[in-house]
């Protein structure tokens, strides 16, 4: 487990308080009450694969992301995680623990150095209980992390992994795919193990998957990069399997 290189705030709340001002939760505020939240913040720098916060540990603060990206993960008994999501900057982290004074319900980890805010956890109750509007984005977020994480039940129950596989290539085609003679190109970030992980299942499946939607002509796979060759075969197959 890595350790995180950590510094204090900043002397001047001010500074902090204009970054505070882009985080969703913050951004109604006024000047003053972001600077008196600012007083209460710690900056924490952590290396690639810092663990942040581990699933089943005490939570005293709410993290907020300012630079880079952290990995929240579900890990079972028999040691296969699950990734939940990937928190950017702006985000917020383990509101759920904050509010209902339980453990982390999963952990967090770094993709990547990262630069994250902590503020404790009573600091941050009480700011609710004084602008009942910054709780009801903190709902907000909870309502949405809800809805997420019902699709994502839904995926694990019903879908099979090729047509995980197939809905989670067609959305990175979607957003970062570029139309080319063969058909559409993307990087993909993720190796096998990471694809088995975002969804739930293991390496040698995502592997064999690939492989098999190579042979049949649906894609083409060089190096980090991925070319849908028949997007409208892909989308009518996961349509029909609805």
């Amino acid at each position: 487990m890595e350790m995180a290189r950590e510094t204090t705030a900043p002397a001047a709340p001010t500074a902090l308080a204009s970054t505070l001002r882009r985080v969703p939760l913050f951004n109604d505020l006024s000047e003053s009450e972001l600077e008196l939240i600012a007083r209460h913040i710690t900056i924490h720098r952590y290396d690639d694969s810092s663990v942040v916060f581990a699933e089943g540990g005490a939570c005293r603060e709410l993290f907020l992301v300012q630079e880079g990206s952290v990995r929240i993960l579900k890990t079972a008994a028999s040691g296969r995680q699950q990734l939940i999501s990937v928190e950017r900057p702006g985000n917020s982290l383990a509101e759920i623990p904050v509010f209902d004074g339980g453990a982390y319900p999963a952990t967090a980890q770094t993709d990547g150095p990262a630069v994250l805010l902590r503020l404790e956890a009573e600091v941050f109750r009480n700011i609710c209980r004084q602008r009942p509007e910054l709780a009801l984005k903190v709902i907000k977020v909870l309502a949405h992390r809800l809805r997420r994480m019902s699709g994502l039940v839904e995926d694990l129950s019903f879908a099979t992994v090729r047509g995980r596989l197939i809905a989670y290539l067609l959305q990175l085609a979607r957003e970062r795919g570029r139309a080319t003679r063969s058909g559409l190109e993307f990087e993909l970030a993720e190796n096998n193990e990471e694809l088995a992980a975002r969804l739930g299942t293991v390496r040698e499946l995502i592997s064999r998957n690939l492989g098999r939607l190579h042979n049949e002509g649906l894609l083409q796979i060089r190096r980090r990069f991925v070319t849908i060759l028949r997007p409208e075969a892909l989308a009518a197959e996961i349509e029909h399997n609805r």
